[in-house]
C-alpha cells in the first residue's frame, strides 16, 4: 500500500502489517516492514494501542492485533459463513441427542440465532435463523451476555422484559444472579422460561483475543432432553464450542455460496 494515501492509509498499512505477523512486531520491525519514519510509526502504534486495536504481547513492546479489532473482524463474518462452518458440529450434536442444535451470535446489543440443524422427526423445537433471542430467557442469549462488559449488560437489562412463562425471570437482581451463575458454571439453561415444556442448554464460544460472541446449544422437549444427564449435555456442548472456536479463525475468509435455507417458524431456544 502506498504511503501517500493519507493518515488513514498509513493506519491501514500498519494494521495489515501486524495482521500478517501473528507473533507480533516491534516498533523497528514495523518501520522496516512499512518504510514509515520511526516517529510516524511510533505515533500510529500509540494511537492504535489507545483504542484497543493493538496491544503489547506479554507485556513487551511487541505489538499484535488487539481484542477490539479482533471482535470487529469476527462480528463482520456473514451468518451464511458461520452456518457453513458450524454445520458439521451441529449435525454431530443432532446425531447424538436427536434434538435441535443451534448457534447464536452477538449483534450489537442483541443476540440473534444464525444457524440451526433439526432432526428428521416430528415434535421438534425450532430456532429460526435471524430471530432475536430474549436475553433474559433464552439460554443462547444468556450464555453470551454473561461474558460481556458491564456497560453492555446494563444497557440490555435496562430494556422492558416479557414474562413468557411462570418460570421467566424478569427482576434485574435475579437476572444478574443468573448471569453470574452462567459465568461460574460455564453454561446457560432455559428451563421452560421461554416456552412451556421446552428445555434448552447453551455454552459460550470463547474466541482467543475477542471474548464471547457466539453460543452453541441444544433445545428440545423437557421430557426428552431432560432424560440426558446435565453433565453429559454440557460436556458435549463445551467440546463443540471449543471445536467451533478453533475452526472459526481459519474460516473467516472461507467463501460461502448460497443462503441459509428457510425453516419453520421458531418456537424456542
Amino acid at each position: 500500500m502506498s504511503k501517500d494515501g493519507g493518515i488513514l492509509a498509513r493506519y491501514a498499512m500498519t494494521l495489515e502489517t501486524l495482521a500478517a505477523a501473528p507473533d507480533g512486531l516491534s516498533l523497528m520491525e514495523v518501520v522496516q516492514a512499512t518504510g514509515l519514519p520511526r516517529g510516524t510509526a511510533h505515533r500510529l502504534l500509540g494511537a492504535l494501542r489507545g483504542i484497543g486495536y493493538i496491544v503489547p504481547r506479554d507485556g513487551r513492546k511487541i505489538y499484535v492485533l488487539g481484542p477490539r479489532l479482533l471482535r470487529l473482524l469476527h462480528l463482520g463474518v456473514a451468518p451464511a459463513a458461520v452456518s457453513s462452518l458450524v454445520q458439521p458440529m451441529l449435525e454431530a450434536l443432532v446425531a447424538r441427542f436427536k434434538e435441535t442444535a443451534f448457534v447464536a451470535k452477538l449483534v450489537g446489543a442483541d443476540v440473534k440465532s444464525v444457524a440451526m440443524v433439526v432432526p428428521e422427526s416430528d415434535g421438534q423445537s425450532f430456532v429460526q435463523p435471524g430471530r432475536v433471542m430474549p436475553v433474559h430467557a433464552a439460554a443462547s442469549a444468556k450464555a453470551i451476555l454473561a461474558f460481556q462488559d458491564e456497560a453492555l449488560i446494563d444497557e440490555v437489562l435496562s430494556r422492558p422484559r416479557t414474562r413468557y412463562t411462570e418460570n421467566t425471570r424478569v427482576g434485574e437482581a435475579e437476572l444478574r444472579a443468573d448471569l453470574e451463575q452462567v459465568r461460574r458454571q460455564g453454561f446457560a439453561l432455559c428451563d421452560e422460561e421461554l416456552d412451556p415444556g421446552v428445555l434448552s442448554y447453551a455454552c459460550p464460544v470463547h474466541l482467543e483475543g475477542a471474548g464471547v460472541l457466539y453460543s452453541i446449544g441444544l433445545v428440545g422437549l423437557s421430557r426428552r432432553l431432560g432424560d440426558h444427564p446435565q453433565s453429559e449435555v454440557v460436556a458435549i456442548l463445551r467440546a463443540a464450542a471449543e471445536e467451533f472456536s478453533k475452526s472459526l479463525p481459519s474460516g473467516l475468509h472461507r467463501p460461502v455460496i448460497g443462503e441459509v435455507p428457510a425453516v419453520p417458524e421458531e418456537r424456542s431456544g
